[in-house]
């Protein structure tokens, strides 16, 4: 739990510049939107980026991007759940259980 914001912090120092820091935090949250909801954030970036043009070209003002929210896209594409934080949930879970068995003997 600690590794992912000392990373973070490092990675930080080279963004190039406030301009460069406010786009890294506008990325950091959408990954992080799509992590809250268990979707692969690659996947869906991906094809955020893809889909997005199209839809501010129909001419509808504003357009409709509520099928783009991490969620709603899971919904139609649920190929792209994010398993691996299922994966540590549940490691994380039996680490705690393990523990706590070993205060139990002594």
């Amino acid at each position: 739990m600690m590794k992912p914001p000392a990373i973070l912090r490092k990675n930080m120092l080279f963004v190039g510049g406030e301009q460069g820091g406010h786009r890294a935090a506008i990325l950091l949250s959408l990954v992080g939107s799509a992590k809250y909801c268990e979707v692969e954030p690659w996947h869906w970036l991906r094809a955020v980026l893809e889909e997005l043009p199209k839809r501010l070209r129909t001419g509808a003002d504003p357009p409709d991007l509520t099928g783009l929210l991490p969620d709603q896209w899971l919904k139609a594409h649920p190929e792209h759940r994010w398993k691996i934080e299922t994966i540590r949930k549940k490691e994380r879970q039996r680490s705690k259980q393990q523990k706590a068995n070993k205060r139990k003997k002594r």
